[in-house]
């Protein structure tokens, strides 16, 4: 029955950054609605993110309260350190495993 993901939403603080953000890692910009929420293409006509402006982003992290999962080649993975690092973020240890 279900075939995929079509939607996912997230809380953010800063509505532009967020949508410079993941505009960089190749998601398409759709549109606006008002000034606290943006969609953005993950597959375009297919699935995309939500981002809600908000100030309720300061909860301590859980995977079950916000995590997304996007698929990636090997190449952009093995990058991925290197790349969030380079603009300002800061990838965290999970799963037993060390950002590497």
């Amino acid at each position: 029955m279900i075939k995929g993901l079509y939607e996912a939403h997230l809380p953010v603080s800063d509505l532009n950054r967020s949508v410079e953000f993941y505009k960089e890692l190749d998601l398409q910009f759709d549109h606006k609605v008002e000034d606290n929420l943006a969609f953005l293409w993950i597959e375009k006509d297919k699935s995309w993110l939500g981002l809600w402006k908000t100030e309720k982003v300061d909860l301590e992290y859980h995977l079950s309260i916000r995590q997304i999962a996007f698929e990636v080649s090997l190449k952009a993975l093995k990058e991925s350190v290197y790349w969030l690092k380079e603009r300002g973020g800061e990838p965290r240890k999970a799963f037993g495993f060390e950002p590497t």
